[in-house]
């Protein structure tokens, strides 16, 4: 009974500990994702016709992120797609939103991000 105990509290450990890693980890590529298309974003220059699209994200792949339409597929291999689009305001001014969902699953991951851009 006690060996039972044992195993049953070693298993629950790294089970937690492996869950833990996990979500970090996703979390992590998460939060960095959504860094870089703020800052491709806030690089670009600003487009009276700007076009929305997807980007994907392979996080167990040192492969670089691909551009695919805005909801369309990405490669295998992939775990997030990010997809980032721009609503219409005042002349002068756009609100781009940038959201992280996971792939192939199509979960969203936490809340849209929205940045102004504005034409100087």
């Amino acid at each position: 009974m006690i060996i039972g105990i044992a195993v049953l509290l070693l298993v629950g450990a790294l089970s937690t500990g492996l869950l833990d890693a996990t979500l970090t980890k996703r979390n992590t590529a998460v939060t960095a994702a959504t860094q870089y298309e703020l800052d491709k974003i806030g690089a670009a220059a600003f487009s009276s016709s700007p076009v929305p699209y997807s980007e994907c994200f392979a996080v167990d792949n040192p492969a670089g992120p691909v551009v695919v339409a805005l909801g369309g597929s990405c490669p295998a291999g992939s775990s997030l797609r990010v997809d980032v689009t721009e609503n219409d305001s005042p002349p002068g001014m756009q609100v781009w939103t940038v959201q992280v969902i996971t792939y192939p699953a199509l979960d969203a991951v936490g809340t849209p991000v929205s940045v102004y851009k504005v034409n100087r």
